[in-house]
């Protein structure tokens, strides 16, 4: 194991005691411009592109779009990014990763792709950059200089939304670093629709969050564990771990700390970084010397200590551009040995059979790979980086698995405890028999109630997911069009039309809401339904006069048909008392105005709607089965979208969708319909319409005295022309 390490130690100092310039390809002066064709890049289809190249890359020259459209092609280099400027070279000389530069890329759109607005997702650039776009300044990062004392660095991630035109399309970019180690556009700058990349932004700071969330959460348990138990100085340790993991989560990413603390500046967030590494090495050397005392070198610690104590203070004591300067014998020298000496005790305790070791062992093997990759993103060899946090949640995991199997272990001596408990309770009383017997049925009751608490509990947490899937939509692009008008991206003369969508969606979100609310309470059983016995014909005939007058003002006749209300076979003569079903008339009301809502969007003037129904006889007398009918000679649905269409945010494709719609109706409807006891369904042909139905069970009572029986073979119409 030894030998091992000290191998692979040896492959480690050789691969990062060699530049990353030396790894790239050297470019020379191009002297023909290159415009990259997007003229095929649909971003709705195809999502995001990366604007890797080519680029032109004017060298110690601060140019503006005015100064661009008369320079000399032949005073640019043509590069590709992500790239340190130590990857490219002028005459075979690699250019310094501190100085300035100026960067301009064209790019071909089509008139489609350019009648949306576009995002830009720029990521850290080193260490301050001002933003063109067609001409236009959209701000930057930091303040750019010729020299260490005018420019001001400043690096997190962020986006820029605009309105491109057809044909060619420019961005400019200046940047400076004299701060750090790496200068340049080292990481991607990815283009996409404003609503993708507004997304793709909220989506990656919301992992970032979560991330040091659950950090903070694990930092604040294993403080507390310590606290109320001593002798478990692992947990302190372990707890030091997760905060300084969680600090430094904050800094990397999306940087979010520094939205949050603008105050903050880029070089002492830079410090935090350093020194919250240098804790988390610290506390892991510590960490695995308290949870396996026998397999560890403890005489290696006060060394490790010493060197990343000196190394802290140098970091404190010595701005950005110099501390930084030192990655590579800080890896070497300090990062490596601590990691493969934490590594080594772990086999070592796996190979004892330790309690927990291989877990131990697996968790730090793949925190210790995310680690190395850490390192070659920051030396310059792999291009995205950030995954030591995710490394280190994967670790956790291992200790959460530890901790499951220490809580077993307990719970089998509990349970072994029980039984031996339960031999004694036996041969006491019967006094104390009863009492248990007790118990254990209490005990049934609690774990019933526990059941549905944990069954309403996963209803709620799903529906929370679907909520927050169904309302990112509009409110990502209500937060595009707003965000667009707010930076002038929109001109004047369009707000209007931007202003009318941004009222469109505010609508659709007002009623997604209320039927997404109304469906959360219909699964969990929130609502209380108020069941009557009825008779169904009157209700139904009333129903039909009530909604008349929506499907008139469309154009539409609705007609109630009393003639289909029985089967041929049984005839309106062999019923002998009127059918009565029990509902709650206001929900089944919303079922009904939702089909007939439906029916009204998807059939076009001059067409009929109609309402009747069929009996079926049951087994007894007195009893049967009744189908209502909704049947309208709109457009029609394909036969294989009907079994999908009472899905909740179904749409059948190929058809017009309704603006106005959420999506939740037919969902709601089903729901509904379900606590009546009954089913919903539907037929359909394409080009002739459709009829929904509802079968519900309904019981034959005798004719109300102050009420007319229901009969008469004609239809009744409530609507015309």
């Amino acid at each position: 194991m030894r030998k091992f390490a000290a191998r692979l130690l040896i492959v480690l100092m050789a691969w990062c005691s060699v530049p990353p310039s030396a790894w790239a390809a050297i470019l020379e002066y191009d002297t023909v411009p290159i415009t990259r064709d997007l003229r095929q890049w649909q971003p709705a289809h195809d999502g995001t592109v990366s604007l890797n190249g080519p680029w032109e890359l004017y060298w110690h020259r601060l140019m503006e779009p005015s100064d661009l459209a008369g320079a000399a092609t032949e005073a640019a280099l043509t590069v590709s990014i992500p790239a340190q400027w130590e990857a490219y070279a002028i005459h075979g000389q690699p250019l310094s990763n501190e100085g300035y530069a100026t960067y301009r890329t064209t790019f071909l759109l089509s008139g489609e792709t350019a009648a949306q607005p576009l995002g830009l997702y720029i990521n850290n650039i080193a260490s301050a950059y001002r933003l063109w776009i067609n001409g236009a300044p959209m701000g930057g990062i930091g303040t750019v200089g010729t020299d260490r004392a005018s420019m001001v660095p400043r690096s997190y991630p962020n986006v820029y939304f605009y309105v491109p035109r057809p044909g060619v399309n420019e961005i400019v970019i200046q940047v400076s670093n004299y701060a750090q180690r790496t200068g340049g556009i080292w990481e991607n700058i990815e283009m996409g629709d404003a609503e993708q990349i507004a997304s793709m932004h909220k989506h990656r700071v919301m992992v970032w969050m979560l991330l040091t969330g659950c950090l903070l959460v694990m930092t604040v348990f294993s403080i507390f564990l310590y606290m109320f138990r001593r002798k478990e100085i692992a947990a302190l340790w372990f707890g030091l771990i997760c905060l300084a993991i969680c600090i430094r989560s904050s800094l990397l990413g999306e940087s979010y700390v520094y939205v949050l603390f603008p105050g903050l500046s880029w070089e002492w967030g830079v410090k935090l970084e350093y020194v919250s590494e240098i804790m988390t090495i610290l506390g892991l050397a510590a960490f695995v010397n308290k949870q396996y005392p026998q397999d560890a070198l403890l005489r290696l610690f006060p060394l490790f200590a010493g060197a990343l104590a000196g190394f802290g203070a140098l970091v404190l004591a010595t701005p950005a551009r110099v501390f930084t300067q030192f990655m590579v014998p800080y890896i070497i020298v300090l990062l490596l040995p601590v990691f493969l000496y934490v590594l080594y005790v772990y086999v070592r305790a796996a190979l004892r059979r330790r309690i927990g070791s291989r877990s131990n062992m697996i968790g730090f093997f793949g925190f210790f790979t995310t680690v190395l990759h850490e390192i070659l993103y920051y030396t310059g060899y792999v291009s995205f980086g950030g995954l030591v946090s995710f490394g280190l949640l994967f670790f956790l995991l291992t200790q959460l698995l530890n901790l499951s199997f220490v809580y077993t272990r307990a719970v089998t001596q509990s349970e072994r405890l029980s039984a031996v408990l339960s031999q004694v309770i036996e041969s006491q009383e019967e006094t104390i028999r009863q009492r248990t017997s007790s118990l254990q049925a209490l005990n049934v009751q609690l774990e019933q109630v526990n059941q549905e608490l944990s069954r309403i509990e996963n209803v709620r947490s799903t529906l929370l997911a679907e909520v927050h899937h169904d309302l990112s939509t509009p409110i990502t692009a209500i937060k595009g069009f707003s965000k667009a008008m707010q930076t002038s991206v929109i001109k004047a003369e369009d707000a209007p039309l931007y202003a009318g969508r941004i009222y469109e969606r505010s609508l659709l979100l007002e009623k997604l809401i209320d039927n997404v609310i109304e469906l959360s309470q219909l699964k969990t059983g929130e609502i209380q339904f108020q069941f009557e016995e009825m008779p169904l014909w009157p209700f139904l005939r009333q129903l039909c006069v009530r909604y008349a007058a929506e499907a008139s003002a469309q154009g539409i006749m609705l007609s109630w048909e009393e003639s289909h209300r029985s089967q041929p076979e049984t005839s309106s003569s062999s019923l002998s008392g009127e059918l009565r079903v029990v509902m709650d008339g206001f929900r089944f009301e919303r079922v009904f105005a939702n089909l007939i809502a439906n029916a009204v969007k998807y059939t076009p003037r001059e067409g009929v709607i109609r309402i009747w129904t069929q009996f079926e006889p049951g087994e007894s007398a007195d009893s049967g089965q009744v189908t209502i009918h909704v049947a309208d000679t709109g457009i029609g649905i394909p036969e294989s979208e009907l079994p999908h269409i009472f899905k909740r945010r179904y749409r059948v494709p190929g058809i017009h969708q309704v603006s106005t719609g959420s999506g939740l109706g037919l969902a709601i409807c089903s729901e509904i319909v379900a606590r009546h006891q009954g089913t919903i369904g539907a037929t359909s042909t394409p080009g002739e319409g459709s009829d929904f139905f509802i079968m519900l069970p309904v019981k034959i009572g005798e004719v109300a005295a102050n009420r007319h029986p229901q009969g008469g073979a004609h239809g009744h119409e409530y609507s015309h022309h």
